[in-house]
C-alpha cells in the first residue's frame, strides 16, 4: 500500500510496482503549505466519494485510485478498515488524499502545528 513519508519540505507519497501500475500514477510529494486541513480517521471509507477511474477498488478491502467527481478529484489509497489520515490540498491535481497510514496523528501534529 502507499506510503507517506514525512521529509521536511514535504510529504512524500510513495507508491508500490503494482499500485503505480492500477493507477498510472507515479510516486508524489506535496509540499507542506499546500496541505489545507489535515484529519486522522479510524473509518475511511464513508469518506471516499465519486467514481473510481483509474484504480482498483473493492469496497471495505482495498482501494487504490483516482476519484472523480463533478468539479475535482482525490487520490485515495485505502488498505481494509485501518486508520488513516484525510488531508485537503490546493494548487494540487487532487483536492484531497485519503490514505490509510498507521502514523497519521503524526502528520496531522506536522501540518496543524508547523512545518
Amino acid at each position: 500500500m502507499a506510503t507517506l513519508i514525512i521529509e521536511s519540505s514535504h510529504l512524500s507519497v510513495r507508491l508500490g510496482r503494482w499500485e503505480r501500475f492500477a493507477t498510472f500514477q507515479r510516486s508524489f510529494d506535496i509540499p507542506w503549505d499546500h496541505i489545507v486541513y489535515a484529519e486522522a480517521s479510524s473509518d475511511m471509507w464513508p469518506r471516499v466519494r465519486g467514481w473510481r477511474w483509474p484504480g482498483i477498488g473493492i469496497p471495505h478491502v482495498v482501494l487504490i485510485g483516482r476519484m472523480r467527481y463533478r468539479g475535482g478529484a482525490d487520490f485515495c489509497a485505502l488498505l481494509g478498515t485501518k486508520p488513516g489520515i484525510v488531508l485537503e490540498l490546493r494548487d494540487e491535481p487532487y483536492d484531497r488524499l485519503l490514505a490509510t497510514a498507521p502514523h497519521a496523528s503524526q502528520i496531522v501534529k506536522h501540518v496543524t502545528q508547523g512545518r
